[in-house]
């Protein structure tokens, strides 16, 4: 938990970070020509078929991708060099499914329940079922690029609370509010 939070809410100033992070993708998801992803410094962290994978992100997943990897690396100088790769990757399994604009702003300001999901329009069902799943698929498809195991476990639970998990606590907190 985030100290200063009580269960279920964000820190003021996390939560101020969260919703101009919110913002932000969000614009960025209506008008994709804003993202600019920093691809030479993501490539120059990844190692092997990682950088196929991150090349195939869309430029919003790769811009935010690249946001997530620089914040952990200013809050965690001494992050392991597979958490900063973990960091670049932890979305990439939403490069399965392709979202319209409209999807990928709602997913973002919006992720029903499960159960409300299921009677959402059938439409409307993917978007959240691919956001909801894309941590797991993502890990499946590291996995089976022969990327290390520690990457794929840090991508696989990214959405995860961290415990004691030093990896996934840095990966967390550089993920929360870009």
């Amino acid at each position: 938990m985030i100290r200063g939070a009580s269960p279920g809410r964000l820190a003021p100033v996390n939560a101020a970070r969260h919703l101009a992070g919110l913002v932000r993708r969000t614009l960025v998801g209506l008008a994709p020509a804003f993202a600019r992803p920093d691809d030479a410094f993501a490539l120059r962290w990844l190692v092997g078929s990682e950088g196929e994978a991150y090349r195939a992100m869309d430029r919003r997943d790769r811009e935010h991708a690249c946001r997530v990897a620089q914040r952990l690396l200013a809050l965690h100088p001494d992050a392991e060099p597979h958490v900063v790769r973990a960091a670049l990757l932890h979305d990439v399994g939403k490069a399965a499914r392709p979202y319209r604009v409209w999807e990928r702003v709602l997913v973002h300001v919006w992720t029903p329940g499960t159960a409300m999901a299921e009677r959402l329009p059938r439409a409307w069902r993917g978007a959240w079922r691919a956001h909801r799943e894309h941590a797991a698929q993502g890990a499946a498809w590291l996995r089976g690029l022969g990327v290390d195991a520690r990457v794929v476990d840090l991508v696989a639970r990214h959405h995860q609370p961290p415990g004691r998990d030093k990896a996934l606590r840095q990966l967390a907190s550089a993920d929360e509010g870009t």
